[in-house]
């Protein structure tokens, strides 16, 4: 009886607290960490909060577009209407009109870099 009154008096921080410890525990005892030294546990915790890390940011940045993106197919799918999804679809001549003079200067560049190392390399070019 005296356990339930103190349990009830208690602060909302302290349950909290206590909560919080009791996540622990079971996260450790689930996952057998218990066992492990201090330092095993933070090189686990840590190789895990950075998978867990870099999940939450890729699903931040790439889940809503892809999601968008498959809606617009179902759509198309369901309707035959292609307004969700032009802007995912590149045009043909949107494509070849990309791979004009910029193209061109982009390659010339890129030759223009490795034409010194390479002739370097094999004595004359």
């Amino acid at each position: 009886m005296s356990q339930a009154t103190a349990t009830s008096s208690s602060s909302p921080l302290t349950s909290f607290v206590r909560w919080l410890r009791l996540k622990n525990y079971q996260y450790e005892v689930t996952f057998a960490l218990y066992m492990l030294t201090p330092t095993e546990k933070f090189i686990l915790n840590f190789f895990v909060l950075g998978l867990m890390t870099l999940l939450i940011t890729a699903a931040y940045i790439y889940l809503p577009d892809h999601v968008a993106s498959i809606y617009g197919h179902v759509h198309y799918y369901l309707t035959a209407d292609v307004s969700m999804i032009q802007d995912y679809i590149p045009s043909a001549s949107s494509v070849l009109k990309g791979a004009g003079a910029s193209s061109t200067a982009n390659i010339n560049l890129v030759y223009e870099t490795v034409k010194a190392p390479v002739a370097t390399a094999l004595g004359e070019l």
